[in-house]
Parts: structure tokens; C-alpha cells; sequence
């Protein structure tokens, strides 16, 4: 018989309202050019940053800007402020390639990795919504409705196997998906400090490059290409920092608060 823990529930959807009161900082230990650094001793330590989209994968497409090129720049930038803080960090890609979805996850599975941050841009048919989002694994359909007993063999369960497979990463996995919905709150509370846009909300989601994590697992849409003000911001090198800078940050408030 293969032991299952009854400890599963559908996590609630968090959001960053555009009006909300700051926070108070959380304790930081600061470098000496200012920049928050991750606490000592803290667990947290390698971070897997992931370019969205790639080669023959442009992602959205907008007034001559491709997702693939400016989620790349802002990977980059992330990737080394995330270094000034601290921090080993891995690119899945450092060029212009394409990566099959699921390998990338595999990726920072196979390296241990602490946390895994998927960096892409967003669009709408509505050319009026701007913003900011950020996304963690959802549980299953299949996990959420299904009423299992204790303790239960999957050969004697009638659905597929990837459904048994499913559930079980469900349920081994159900814990760091709270981290996840931690960590994207605070990227999207310090991305709504830094850039002139709204917070979405932290949102749960199937996505195909968060499923199977092993480690807190994020997804953030740093703007919409589809709004042209938002678009022309997003093409500078400037406003690129500003959001690497932020994402940054929020790792470091996660590691401060949560370790």
C-alpha cells in the first residue's frame, strides 16, 4: 500500500491592490551600495532564472517587440541582481534558443535549485490593460475533487496513470506551493514599488514550466506588450532594470521573511 497524506486544499488567491499601504520593510542586511542582501544563513542560496519563450518561440508580438527578446534582457539583468544580493543563480537560457517547456523545471529540479523564477511579458486583446502579474502552481482538478482514503494503491485506482501521477505530485507538493504564493506576493508587492503599474494579483495557474517543481516555483508577467504606453516603457534598458531590480527584491523580502 503506498501511504498518502490527507493534507490537501486549494490555495487562495492573494493579490497586490494598487492602493494598498506599504508594509513595513522587512529586517535587511544591506551591502554597501544599499542593496538588500539575503540574511545569513539563510537556506535559500541557488536561484534557477528562466528566459520564457525562445527561437523559433517569439511569445507575444507587439509594436516590433518580441517576448522572447525582452524576457531574455530582463532574465539577464535579474540573474546578475540577484548575484549582488547573494545569491548562485542558473539561467535555462542565455541566448536565443528554444527550450521545451518541461525541461526547464526539470532543470532546477536536477540542480537542487532553491527557488525557480520564469520571466515573461504579457499581452491582452484588450489594448487598455497594463500591469503587472505573477503566477504559482495551482492544484489539480483531478487532486481537489477526488475524496482518497489514507492510504491507497494507484493500480487499484480507476483513472490514467498521468492522473495518479498528478495527484501525487499534488499532494507531495501542496507545501511548496504556499512557498510559491509567499514568494509571488512579495515579487508582486516590491515590482508594484518600483514600476509605475498595477500589481494584477498572485494567481494560481497550470502552467506547464511551473508543474513538477520540487522548489518554490513563480511565473511573473512583467507588462503587457499589447499597451502601447506599457510597451514603450518596457523598451528601455532603464525600465528593464527597474523590473530585474524589483523581482530581486522580492526574493530577498520572501528570504527575509519565510527563512
Amino acid at each position: 500500500m503506498v501511504p498518502v497524506p490527507v493534507l490537501l486544499c486549494l490555495l487562495a488567491v492573494s493579490s497586490c491592490a494598487a492602493g494598498k499601504a506599504p508594509r513595513p520593510p522587512a529586517p535587511a542586511g544591506l551591502s554597501p551600495d544599499g542593496v538588500a542582501m539575503i540574511p545569513a544563513g539563510s537556506p535559500l542560496q541557488h536561484v534557477v532564472v528562466d528566459a520564457g519563450h525562445g527561437g523559433h518561440d517569439p511569445g507575444a508580438s507587439h509594436f516590433g517587440l518580441q517576448e522572447k527578446v525582452l524576457a531574455l534582457d530582463i532574465a539577464l539583468r535579474l540573474g546578475e541582481a540577484l548575484q549582488r544580493r547573494g545569491l548562485t543563480v542558473t539561467l535555462t537560457r542565455q541566448e536565443d534558443r528554444f527550450i521545451e517547456l518541461s525541461e526547464r523545471i526539470a532543470l532546477a529540479n536536477r540542480l537542487g535549485a532553491d527557488l525557480f523564477v520564469s520571466v515573461h511579458l504579457n499581452a491582452h486583446r484588450d489594448p487598455a490593460i497594463r500591469g503587472v502579474e505573477v503566477y504559482y502552481p495551482r492544484v489539480s482538478v483531478v487532486a481537489a475533487d477526488a475524496d482518497w482514503p489514507p492510504e491507497v494503491r494507484a493500480e487499484e485506482v480507476a483513472m490514467p496513470s498521468t492522473q495518479i501521477k498528478q495527484l501525487l505530485w499534488d499532494l507531495v507538493l501542496g507545501s511548496t506551493r504556499s512557498q510559491s504564493r509567499q514568494l509571488g506576493t512579495e515579487v508582486c508587492h516590491a515590482l508594484r514599488e518600483a514600476l509605475p503599474a498595477p500589481c494584477l494579483g498572485v494567481k494560481p495557474a497550470r502552467f506547464v514550466v511551473l508543474r513538477e517543481a520540487w522548489m518554490p516555483a513563480i511565473l511573473v508577467e512583467g507588462g503587457f506588450l499589447s499597451h502601447a504606453q506599457e510597451a514603450q516603457v518596457l523598451n528601455t534598458p532603464a525600465y528593464r532594470q527597474r523590473a530585474a531590480e524589483a523581482i530581486a527584491n522580492g526574493v530577498v523580502a520572501y528570504a527575509q521573511r519565510h527563512h
